[in-house]
């Protein structure tokens, strides 16, 4: 473009130069060389237009791989963060099941005690029975007992009477 700059600027040069008619704002101006600098402008303008055509297209594709490469960036962001999210839920989702286990663990302990509890108070209550019912019965075969060696003590008595008895009538 500074081509054609340069080109205005030397046409503005000549129209400078130029002799003004009298008594007017008017100039005289070679014919010829004017053409040569419309022939010039002509030849470097669209130049020049191509030039700046390639630096808009050059501008408009890098605008576009930029436009493409954020895009690619937003969507692998996305990606990332819907990742993270699923992540995330997942661990959620798995802190949720992991609770829901260690309450049914500890559920189950619970019940586990309380049936252990209730085992043992089975088991002690039928042991109070079993020595409630062997106190008894020893009660009772000791009252047997203590019966069979009254009995045994007065036949001895009745048997040392007689002897004592059977003595005396002899020593008589």
């Amino acid at each position: 473009m500074s081509d054609v700059f340069n080109l205005i600027d030397e046409m503005e040069g000549y129209f400078e130069e130029c002799k003004t008619m009298p008594f007017s704002n008017k100039i005289i101006v070679d014919m010829e060389v004017v053409y040569e600098f419309m022939t010039d402008l002509r030849l470097k303008l669209p130049e020049e237009i191509k030039r700046s055509q390639r630096i808009l297209e050059e501008k408009e594709r890098i605008i576009e791989d930029s436009r493409k490469e954020a895009d690619h960036a937003l969507n692998k962001a996305s990606a990332r963060v819907n990742e993270l999210i699923d992540d995330h839920e997942i661990s959620r989702k798995a802190e949720k099941k992991a609770q829901e286990i260690i309450e049914a663990a500890n559920q189950t302990a619970k019940e586990i005690k309380v049936g252990a509890y209730e085992y043992v108070e089975e088991l002690v209550e039928q042991m109070e029975y079993a020595m409630r019912d062997t106190v008894e019965q020893t009660n009772i075969h000791y009252g047997k007992f203590e019966n069979y060696i009254s009995q045994q003590v007065k036949v001895m008595a009745n048997n040392r009477e007689e002897l004592i008895m059977s003595k005396n009538k002899l020593n008589e």
